[in-house]
């Protein structure tokens, strides 16, 4: 396998969604690995070295801004770039994110789900250099 492929952890408890995703990313030459259950993607995810985690914000059990609070303890200095994933017109406000407040908290942004596949493909290429 290529060593210089960046790797992608993309954690969404909609499976539609992960596959389709995964599917794209796979493509554009990405090595994936998607998760379902919130809980099960933290005890695996520091082994997988990801350079980037997907995030999804609305999950049952965890949201997105749980899990990313726990994967901050858990790398430390050693963080992968971290990009929300949103649904478009969420109104928990819980839930709610905006460019500024992904950024102060430290991921790198959030992405719209319902974006143009090949836009999301391009600013995950952007992200990671």
């Amino acid at each position: 396998m290529d060593n210089q492929k960046k790797k992608i952890v993309i954690i969404d408890d909609e499976l539609s969604f992960l596959n389709i995703f995964s599917t794209a990313l796979e493509k554009a030459g990405f090595e994936v690995k998607g998760f379902s259950n919130s809980k099960e993607a933290l005890m695996k995810v520091i082994e997988e070295k990801p350079d980037l985690i997907l995030l999804d914000i609305t999950m049952p059990e965890m949201n997105g801004f749980e899990v990313f609070g726990h994967l901050k303890k858990d790398f430390q200095q050693n963080m992968p770039k971290i990009v929300f994933l949103t649904n478009l017109g969420e109104t928990v406000a819980r839930d709610s994110i905006d460019e500024q407040y992904a950024k102060n908290i430290g991921a790198q942004g959030y992405i719209r789900k319902t974006d143009d596949l090949d836009k999301i493909v391009q600013k995950i290429k952007e992200l990671l250099g």
